[in-house]
């Protein structure tokens, strides 16, 4: 008999596992750039429209202050509403807002050392949706999210290496355990992540589990891990499900180019799996990072604030009077205006008048007060050489001159950004 959630490998082992409670649960009245006034009467129908998702190892986002524009970059160029990040590096826990409006949250570790740690981007378009998030621990972080007719949990995690020790490993799945047993129960879930599991393509005695199209024909001691515990969750893994090239599995590359594995993960709770219409590997994306990006296209439903259609309220140029451009005209025309004005004998017509006068007059005068543009923190050299090392990451990576160019521009990259990053004062 096996315990809920329990390893299929060994059930004896996690049979005295006490589920532990997590207490460090972020709300989204907590988190600055979600709005709290969340109609939950009034959902957004996406049915119209897919969600596109993935997972991606991103080595860093703290090596250089590149980093995090380059994601963003890629969010928008990939139209990813969710990523699962792996090895962030980034050290406790918070939120970011990204340059384009995406949110990103983390889980790192507790000790300063920027190692390992797990995140999750949520675009502008659905962080709204954003219920909660709870950053258990560097290796595993949930989120959870509305949508119209079910809500969504979101499972972001980093496995140890294959050769790393059972005793960890153990410890990982447990840690995935406890998080899945306080999941609730009808959300549809989604997990997402580096596993660093080669999974067969064998589906002999885990047809619920997975395809036929994983790009191995044996599975690695944490291939046969994952599909236990998918299997014990009622989980598919949606990287074995569709058809596509070799070289639209493989998610990771070994530096010689030699080396191609299938380590890097998009699963779906069971009942849901017809709702998962694909699953690809996109070579192009370029972080500076040895795996590549996993994406998935999923028709479900999440609601979001409604944007309201009102007329937008131009506001007055009111630096011109600050820095006295305009000061002097601005006087004048106010005065020759007020003269014109009849006189009111009702106070409430007279305050009227008086806001009216002020706003025209100000229109007139100051004119509109323009946007603001954000002040892009990279220079034009740092952007050249991201866009050269991007069309290096398109070529043929068992090519040794290709690989040596990259990495060579992958160098300047870095360094460029650094400079970028001292002169801001970063």
């Amino acid at each position: 008999m096996t315990a809920t959630g329990q390893s299929l490998r060994d059930p004896s082992g996690l049979m005295s596992r006490v589920v532990a409670r997590h207490n460090n649960r972020v709300i989204s009245q907590q988190i600055a750039h979600v709005d709290t006034d969340f109609s939950k009467s009034n959902p957004i129908n996406y049915s119209k429209h897919s969600i596109y998702f993935g997972t991606w190892n991103v080595l860093s986002l703290v090596s250089s202050s590149s980093q995090l524009y380059q994601l963003s970059q890629n969010i928008d160029q990939y139209r990813l509403d969710l990523l699962g990040l792996t090895e962030t590096h980034m050290p406790g826990s918070g939120t970011t807002l990204l340059d384009n409006g995406s949110l990103l949250i983390h889980s790192g570790r507790t000790d300063g050392i920027k190692r390992q740690g797990v995140g999750l981007s949520l675009s502008k378009r659905i962080k709204n949706s954003l219920i909660s998030f709870t950053p258990t621990s560097e290796r595993v972080l949930t989120a959870r999210l509305h949508s119209k007719h079910l809500n969504i949990s979101v499972v972001v995690a980093y496995a140890p290496t294959n050769g790393a020790d059972d005793g960890e490993k153990d410890k990982f799945y447990r840690t995935m355990a406890d998080t899945f047993d306080e999941l609730p129960r009808h959300d549809l879930k989604l997990l997402l992540g580096d596993f660093n599991a080669k999974v067969t393509s064998d589906r002999h005695g885990c047809e619920a589990v997975i395809g036929g199209e994983s790009l191995h024909s044996s599975s690695s001691d944490n291939g046969t891990r994952l599909v236990d515990f998918c299997a014990a969750y009622q989980l598919v893994i949606g990287g074995t499900l569709f058809q596509h090239k070799d070289i639209h599995k493989g998610t990771w590359r070994s530096p010689n180019g030699l080396t191609v594995n299938q380590i890097d993960h998009i699963c779906i709770s069971r009942r849901f799996c017809n709702s998962l219409v694909d699953v690809k590997v996109c070579r192009g994306a370029d972080i500076g990072s040895d795996h590549y990006l996993v994406r998935g296209q999923l028709k479900i439903k999440l609601q979001s604030v409604a944007k309201i259609n009102a007329t937008r309220h131009d506001v007055p140029s009111i630096e011109r009077l600050r820095n006295m451009t305009k000061v002097k005209e601005y006087n004048v025309a106010l005065q020759n205006r007020f003269e014109c004005l009849d006189s009111e004998v009702d106070l409430e017509s007279m305050w009227d008048n008086f806001k009216q006068t002020i706003s025209d007059v100000s229109m007139e005068v100051l004119g509109k007060r323009p946007r603001k543009v954000k002040e892009q923190h990279l220079s034009q050299k740092t952007t050249d050489l991201l866009v050269q090392r991007g069309q290096f990451k398109r070529r043929d990576p068992n090519s040794d001159a290709n690989r040596s160019e990259y990495s060579k521009l992958n160098k300047l990259v870095k360094k460029s950004s650094k400079i970028d990053g001292q002169q801001l004062g970063h």
